[in-house]
């Protein structure tokens, strides 16, 4: 499960991260990833039985002095754990990744890495930051495709009426389905406006900017659904 929780904390913030604590006592993710988080949405997340069942990626003092950052919870224990930052970034943007193992002490299930990132968001009318997009990207699975089976997602910011094609090296596939929305602001907010300010037409709100990117070599992909793309009443 992948999620950007949003770090507006002005914007009811209990009450969303109720919304999303709801998707996971649903589902039961083995791994869930987050991204835009604060220590106080952190606090909250702790404060929901379901924390427990979760081992947790250390948030390093760095990480903390950042307008917000990326987590990884697994039901499995995280091992190797790393944070890398991007060279490219002018906002502290960093990946993370972490090897679980379905079944410790097997040697017929083999490790998988797991990492998540938010890469630098555009900012329109400018910057864009395509080309950071595109090189933090590049270099992230670049440097992942060391291990022989990987899980990358995120909110990679991907806006396929501007990026370029998702860099896959071999190996590598797409796991989210092309066409299938993954931000539609209309799924949570009836009316397609902020602050009174600006009003925006649905299909502009509609982008894939998560994606799920894969180098499975000793596994095979089952399926991949949307969650959460019903309005969960946070007026």
């Amino acid at each position: 499960m992948s999620y950007n929780v949003w770090s507006r904390e002005d914007v009811v913030v209990y009450k969303r991260m109720q919304a999303i604590s709801r998707l996971v006592y649903q589902h039961s993710p083995d791994v869930i990833f987050f991204q835009e988080m604060t220590p106080y949405i952190l606090k909250i997340f702790q404060s929901f039985s379901w924390w427990k069942e979760y081992h947790s990626s250390p948030i390093s003092q760095e990480q903390q002095k950042e307008k917000n950052f990326c987590m990884m919870l697994s039901k499995f224990r995280l091992e190797n754990y790393a944070c890398w930052k991007f060279t490219t970034t002018a906002t502290g943007k960093s990946y993370l990744e972490a090897d679980i193992n379905l079944c410790p002490g097997s040697t017929t299930m083999k490790p998988i890495r797991i990492a998540t990132t938010q890469l630098e968001c555009p900012c329109p009318p400018e910057p864009m930051h395509c080309m950071e997009r595109y090189t933090q990207a590049e270099h992230a699975v670049t440097a992942l495709s060391s291990a022989e089976n990987v899980v990358f997602g995120g909110d990679m910011c991907w806006n396929d009426d501007t990026d370029l094609p998702f860099p896959l090296p071999d190996g590598w596939a797409d796991a989210s389905p092309s066409g299938r929305w993954t931000y539609d602001a209309l799924w949570n907010e009836k009316v397609g406006e902020f602050g009174g300010a600006y009003r925006a037409s649905h299909k502009s709100l509609q982008r894939r900017s998560d994606r799920f990117v894969c180098k499975l070599n000793d596994y095979k992909q089952g399926s991949i659904v949307t969650i959460g793309d019903q309005e969960v009443g946070v007026k």
